[in-house]
């Protein structure tokens, strides 16, 4: 229940209530001309006198009236100039007459661009912010801020400019992101900050989606709470107008996604779409359709039952290597945005893996990398599909020689130590979302990977290097893998699957391993498990690239592993997640970077980004450490970025950026969700765009009244004039 409105009168010019007292000018000369005279009687007074006796009472009641009314109108007057206001307890008042600070928040968020009849939300804010504007006092001062992720100070320092005001307006644009709630206060709380006029105001324009207003972790809800006891502290005016609406239909768009990590020339992709109903009602037959650069592909019909996620998988062969352009997308509804999703596909010919063995020799099967040469990349005339990874094997002396940038994955098989140098190059090829594989042996010196490679849980290794565990010269006794129930990737396609096709990874034996020590705050998964327990494979994100490492040799001196028929497809699908990475960074959230690293030779190139709008902006590779970055902010807008880079480098980059999901659950809030969601706020709440546009000035001017008393002067001066031509009519001849 909301308490009740109880309303408190102020005013602005308070002294000039001091004027009242001309009030007692009407009273003091009627009292003066009812003095006495002395009497004479002559010979018609009695005619006069017996007229007044007739007449008196009507004369004396048109005396108060007349008196009333010209003490009213000095009481009006001098009211009207000390601008009398009236206004609700708890929302601070605007005093009529003085200069104020208005700052404009427009809600940027996706939700905004909801059609309510044939204008969005946001095209409502902005007219409603330029009507604001215009209804302006002359010397009022104006600034505008657009809520999102981050936020956008559009004007800061407070303008009196009117007219610039309206032009900066009308060139906003709708971001397609969601809002970070705490950061659109702080700007809006730096923009007072920075004010030198004492009366301030803050006006709302927002659909109150309660995705956008309720959306705080733990940090972030303590944070606005801090920004909120700042911001009241400046005692500014706060309105909020709610353009939002109950109930609204919405279909979206809400996930795209490949299953497999890294796609190659003629391989059949399994596109997953998952379509969501947040409207009241149910919808029998929506279009679902795949686009693949721009080229309608297939549709398929789904019925929408209200509150459902519903998957949609579709098949699609890549024919040419490059970066291609996924697209999936449903029929329009009021919100428009949320109904496509897009994913950058970069497709390759084969993928380049590098293989280092720390242990290289010539006869065949003595090497350390020659089974995973052979698993990775099958000899001419072997059984089965050609493999499209091509592995190229070097000795570990050339690895400080050779440029990674080239390769997908990088294998690194029992090298014994690393210098300075070389971790660096390992460190720059993951900044550029390369993959490194790290496999054990009896040459690895523990204490110089834990020192160069772990650097206690800094560094490149998840895991430290401890003690080893078995005898592979003895080879007594084994330990077999634990699949963890066959959730992580590398071997789910055995979950299943038949005993024989099963034993092939599960009956493998290792008798020597190195124990790897995962620290307790670590992230890393453990996609495989000794069945003592121990982890054999972990698996880590480490910049924008993945390192995996395995507590094994590659080679059978320390496991049977290479003699199974599971060691093939495992290592494959080592190698793709190892080089998942620079997929995984062509495809952001709205409002996220697009980041890059390059070899460094590009620092000096050029680079030009087409936006999904087509407007073609400026940018620059930046250099950092032993790679160019690429760094792009401006991704404010849902759809595919093409980024060209160069000459030296020439290269032609798809990224695509998509909404948050939650920007499409159209449930919003009323005053009193408002104001649980942000406790500690003091604001005034109005709804009825329409109206408040046709009278903005309601707004800012809520509660004044001095332009009423100045009118009801008119109205007494008026019936003044009136009153005292009849009555004098009336007197007696």
């Amino acid at each position: 229940m909301e308490p009740p409105l109880v309303w408190a009168l102020g005013f602005a010019n308070g002294p000039l209530l001091w004027g009242l007292g001309a009030a007692s000018v009407p009273i003091i000369i009627h009292l003066l001309n009812r003095r006495k005279f002395r009497e004479m009687r002559w010979a018609a007074m009695q005619f006069l006198l017996a007229a007044i006796r007739k007449n008196s009472r009507r004369i004396r009641i048109e005396q108060w009236i007349l008196l009333a009314v010209r003490t009213l109108l000095i009481i009006c007057i001098v009211c009207a100039m000390a601008k009398p206001f009236l206004e609700s307890v708890g929302a601070l008042p605007v005093l009529a007459g003085q200069r104020t600070h208005r700052v404009l928040v427009l809600d940027g968020s996706l939700s905004m661009g909801y059609t309510d009849g044939d204008v969005t939300r946001f095209e409502q804010a902005k007219h409603l912010a330029e009507q604001l504007v215009k209804d302006a006092r002359r010397g009022d001062a104006i600034s505008v801020v657009v809520m999102g992720d981050p936020p956008r100070v559009v004007i800061g320092d407070p303008s009196p400019n009117h007219t610039e005001v309206l032009k900066e307006i009308n060139e906003i644009t709708l971001p397609h992101g969601d809002t970070d709630l705490t950061a659109s206060f702080n700007a809006v709380d730096r923009v007072l900050e920075a004010s030198t006029i004492s009366q301030k105001e803050v006006v709302f324009l927002t659909d109150l989606q309660a995705a956008s207003w309720r959306k705080q972790d733990a940090a972030k809800d303590e944070g606005l709470k801090r920004v909120l006891a700042r911001l009241e502290s400046r005692k500014p005016r706060s309105v909020v107008i709610d353009l939002g609406k109950q109930g609204g239909e919405n279909r979206a768009v809400t996930s795209l996604r490949l299953t497999e990590p890294i796609i190659t020339v003629g391989s059949t992709a399994l596109v997953h779409a998952v379509i969501h109903n947040f409207g009241p009602d149910k919808v029998e037959g929506a279009r679902v359709r795949l686009l693949v650069d721009g080229q309608l592909g297939p549709e398929q019909p789904r019925d929408l039952p209200v509150g459902e996620d519903i998957p949609v998988v579709f098949n699609h062969t890549f024919t040419s290597p490059g970066d291609h352009l996924v697209e999936v997308q449903i029929d329009d509804d009021p919100l428009k945005l949320d109904n496509h999703r897009w994913l950058a596909v970069p497709v390759r010919e084969t993928l380049n893996v590098l293989l280092v063995d720390g242990h290289f020799k010539s006869e065949p099967f003595q090497a350390e990398t020659d089974y995973l040469a052979q698993a990775l990349s099958p000899a001419a005339g072997s059984e089965g599909t050609p493999s499209t990874i091509h592995a190229e094997v070097v000795a570990e002396s050339q690895l400080s020689r050779r440029d990674l940038a080239p390769y997908d994955a990088v294998m690194i098989c029992n090298m014994a130590q690393f210098t300075e140098s070389e971790v660096s190059a390992l460190d720059d090829y993951l900044k550029q979302g390369g993959g490194i594989v790290f496999f054990g042996g009896d040459q690895v010196v523990a204490d110089n990977y834990n020192r160069l490679l772990y650097a206690d849980g800094k560094g490149i290794l998840p895991a430290a290097i401890g003690p080893y565990v078995g005898d592979a010269s003895k080879k007594e006794s084994g330990f077999g893998f634990n699949a963890l129930g066959f959730k992580h990737p590398l071997v789910k396609a055995f979950a299943g699957e038949s005993d024989p096709v099963m034993a092939g990874l599960t009956s493998t034996k290792t008798w020597q391993f190195q124990k790897l020590k995962l620290p307790k705050s670590s992230t890393a998964e453990v996609a495989l498990a000794f069945d003592n327990g121990d982890p054999a494979v972990i698996q880590t994100t480490r910049s924008r690239g993945t390192v995996i490492q395995v507590a094994t040799s590659a080679d059978a001196g320390w496991t049977s592993w290479p003699l199974h028929p599971s060691f093939p497809p495992v290592m494959e699908q080592l190698v793709l997640q190892a080089a998942a990475g620079r997929l995984a960074e062509r495809n952001v959230r709205v409002g996220q970077p697009l980041d890059q690293a390059l070899p460094a030779t590009g620092a000096s190139a050029p680079v030009t980004v087409v936006a999904p709008d087509g407007r073609s902006l400026p940018s620059k590779l930046q250099g950092a450490g032993g790679v160019s970055q690429l760094h792009y902010e401006a991704t404010d807008l849902s759809g595919p970025y093409q980024v060209k880079i160069g000459p030296p480098l020439a290269l032609d980059v798809t990224f695509a950026a998509n909404p948050d999901p939650a920007e499409s659950n159209p449930s919003k809030l009323d005053r009193a969700g408002l104001a649980d969601a942000v406790p500690g706020w003091s604001f005034a709440y109005l709804t009825n765009w329409r109206e408040l546009t046709g009278n903005a000035a309601a707004v800012s001017r809520q509660g004044e009244l001095h332009r009423s008393l100045l009118y009801m002067v008119l109205v007494l001066l008026m019936v003044e004039s009136i009153l005292a031509w009849r009555f004098g009519h009336h007197a007696p001849q």
